[in-house]
């Protein structure tokens, strides 16, 4: 027999955090129905719908069974700031009854937990004050996620993961680079299918839609990365728009591909940090390269690509050790 009816738990979830859901899987083992409140702002960092659909995404992956309601309105955040108490509990009772009047208590790990059920009219379930069992906040999170990783859930991770492209020309050093990368900040590696797929079919034979093939499986690839792994770094061996500079090195200029264009969509706005690796370093035949005087003319291609779209990278240049230490100090200053 659960001990109430309809349990309320009210916050910012800014973003959700394993406090968070302690705090409603509380509210759900003493409550036979929990109503739970997202309250957000325009002017805070991560939007509202975003953390909406974190909840979301939670409550579901947990069989939680609960009530959502995003509360969009421009609400003052503590009594000190809206300068009369009074005022304040009224607005934020307001705020509560006006969506849902069938609550009898609410849960809480606040101190204002009491007064704010009084305001109510309604039960005080105060859970962890001490913060015992997650010692972690909202704004610890978005100060520093790597060092607050544990408490952040599944679901939430892929938003604060840092995520480092690597592109170029034949024969720079791309592979051997991520690699190295990836093992040094111990993050998830996605390689180049392309290679994988010319293992196939050669290069020279290909068509446009192998291309596509090769966009699409590799954001693929990425994606899955980015959205299941669990480690804090994803690193990517080249993207779309390499792909679309291939393509059209060894095609001519192939037009609007969709397929190819959607990944690079998709792709743009993902990466934390774009590195584009020089040719002053010697072209080796490895068996799977075709263009030993055309570096050049690819480099610009692949440089052009990201210019037109607004898309800022690093040159990265040297010995194959000096684009590591390079690569190493870019990424060191990204983290902060």
């Amino acid at each position: 027999m659960k001990k109430y009816n309809h349990g309320m738990v009210l916050g910012k979830f800014y973003p959700p955090h394993k406090g968070h859901l302690y705090l409603i899987e509380e509210a759900i083992k003493h409550c036979r129905r929990v109503t739970v409140f997202i309250c957000t702002q325009p002017s805070e960092d991560i939007d509202g719908e975003t953390r909406f659909s974190w909840l979301s995404k939670i409550s579901q992956s947990r069989n939680w069974g609960i009530t959502l309601i995003w509360v969009k309105d421009e609400l003052p955040q503590t009594p000190e700031e809206h300068g009369d108490k009074e005022d304040f509990y009224r607005i934020w009772t307001n705020v509560v009854h006006s969506r849902q009047n069938e609550l009898d208590v609410i849960f809480t790990s606040e101190s204002y937990g009491d007064e704010y059920a009084e305001y109510l009219g309604l039960k005080h379930h105060l859970v962890d004050l001490e913060r015992t069992k997650h010692n972690v906040s909202g704004t610890a999170i978005r100060n520093n996620p790597f060092d607050n990783w544990e408490h952040i859930p599944i679901e939430v991770k892929p938003y604060f993961k840092k995520k480092v492209v690597v592109m170029g020309p034949e024969s720079t050093g791309k592979t051997t680079l991520i690699k190295r990368l990836s093992e040094h900040y111990k993050g998830d590696l996605v390689l180049e299918y392309g290679r994988e797929f010319t293992d196939e079919i050669p290069a020279s034979t290909m068509c446009e839609m192998d291309f596509e093939e090769i966009a699409v499986h590799h954001h693929t690839d990425i994606m899955d990365k980015v959205m299941n792994g669990e480690k804090r770094m994803v690193f990517v061996d080249t993207e779309a728009l390499t792909t679309l500079a291939f393509a059209e090195m060894y095609l001519g200029n192939i037009g609007y591909s969709p397929p190819i264009e959607d990944c690079i969509g998709y792709q743009w706005g993902l990466f934390d940090l774009v590195l584009v690796l020089g040719i002053d370093v010697p072209w080796i035949d490895d068996g799977t390269r075709d263009f030993p005087n055309d570096r050049e003319r690819h480099l610009k291609m692949i440089k052009d690509k990201l210019r037109g779209r607004e898309i800022p990278y690093k040159n990265i240049t040297g010995t194959y050790e000096e684009r590591f230490e390079i690569s190493k100090k870019l990424i060191d200053k990204m983290l902060g």
